[in-house]
């Protein structure tokens, strides 16, 4: 892949269409949908889970999340496919397909 001129447009875009553009060339999925899982994390896992966990990032549909402790990372491993399923209902597409754990140090 090589250097590719900027598309010429008529005219002012939306926000969200430019979003999506940087989305897509960095792996991720829509913006709405980053959006979503950043944002509504309290909702999709729980206040409990929540507060012992974050999304990290999400690139070529394998969501990255941080929990504070190894007791938590076997919690959220064992939750994982019911929060693939809630996310990916949530953003009406398959947006996560995988769910990777990691232990936050120190």
């Amino acid at each position: 892949m090589g250097w590719e001129p900027l598309r010429k447009r008529s005219g002012p875009r939306r926000l969200g269409e430019a979003l999506d553009q940087v989305t897509s060339g960095l792996r991720a999925p829509r913006a709405q949908v980053l959006k979503m899982v950043f944002e509504a994390w309290d909702e999709l896992v729980g206040s409990v889970m929540a507060a012992h966990s974050s999304p990290v990032r999400l690139v070529d549909g394998e969501l990255v999340v941080a929990v504070d402790d190894p007791a938590w990372a076997t919690e959220m491993r064992f939750f994982s496919a019911e929060l693939i399923s809630r996310i990916n209902a949530a953003a009406e597409e398959e947006a996560v397909t995988s769910l990777t754990v990691r232990v936050r140090s120190g």
